[in-house]
């Protein structure tokens, strides 16, 4: 039996909304869901790159000031930073002269699975960066001037590059 033709543009828009559908319930996250996590922390500006499959998520975004905002837990050493995590409680590594990669160094020493929790947030969201990306990345990680900022109840990492004024995201999905 086939449909008559009035019905074929209709069958079209039907299959093209559950592959929509479909498409979004492969993504490990939705672009408004991670701009909410993050904007009360910074002042977002643009979304520069999103995206997000059933594994990883990464996201680059434009920041509009260089202040971090008083909505989560800024501290200035490892371990305060460690007790954070441990409660459960987003915390911003501020600290003078430790890139985000001393910093989760740091961590792993201390504590190495605390430290692989915050690594493997890290680097799980670099499957869905684009090469571009992943160099940009990269050098915030390595630069002192950036923060480090790990959500533990969402595993996720935010690397907050104040001196080119964005917010990478990463998220890998957990078990």
């Amino acid at each position: 039996m086939s449909l008559p033709r009035s019905s074929r543009p209709m069958r079209a828009s039907v299959l093209a909304l559950l592959s929509a559908a479909l498409i979004a319930a492969c993504s490990l996250d939705q672009e408004e869901k991670v701009r909410a996590q993050v904007e009360d922390w910074v002042k977002l500006g643009e979304t520069h790159y999103f995206f997000s499959r059933v594994n990883c998520t990464a996201a680059l975004f434009e920041v509009k000031a260089t202040r971090i905002s008083s909505m989560v837990k800024k501290v200035r050493d490892v371990e305060t930073g460690m007790r954070m995590i441990t409660e459960g409680t987003a915390v911003a590594f501020e600290i003078d002269g430790m890139s985000p990669t001393v910093v989760t160094e740091q961590i792993m020493t201390r504590d190495l699975p605390q430290g692989i929790g915050v690594l493997s947030s890290g680097t799980s969201g670099k499957d869905c960066m684009a090469v571009e990306m992943e160099e940009a990345y990269f050098n915030a990680l390595l630069d002192p001037t950036s923060v480090l900022i790990f959500e533990p109840e969402e595993k996720f990492m935010a690397v907050f590059d104040r001196r080119n004024r964005r917010l990478f995201y990463s998220r890998g999905r957990t078990s």
